[in-house]
């Protein structure tokens, strides 16, 4: 496993794009918070907590100077989609709880 040390208590901007409506996109401001071996993505706001397995830890990047703004002055960024999980279709996809902003 590689060492994600180095993100844990970072602010994270979770960009969240509707699979359902083209261009919609919402983004939610976290922190990284390490238990254990694990890694999630906590908003405190919305009381989501959501585990931030290897795939999602090596999609993290870092907000440049140019988004900061954008990204509620966050210092990582991570893209989600939010869908209907199609009947199924568990195995492949990792049901959050998350819902589409009002």
């Amino acid at each position: 496993m590689a060492d994600y040390s180095s993100i844990k208590n970072k602010s994270i901007a979770l960009l969240m794009w509707n699979s359902e409506k083209e261009n919609d996109a919402h983004v939610y401001l976290g922190e990284i918070i390490q238990k254990g071996q694990d890694f999630y993505f906590v908003n405190e706001l919305q009381k989501w907590s959501l585990l931030l397995d290897i795939n999602k830890l090596d999609e993290l990047r870092e907000v440049t100077p140019d988004l900061k703004d954008i990204l509620s002055n966050a210092d990582l960024c991570l893209q989600v989609t939010i869908a209907t999980i199609p009947n199924g279709s568990q195995d492949e996809f990792s049901p959050t709880g998350m819902k589409w902003h009002k």
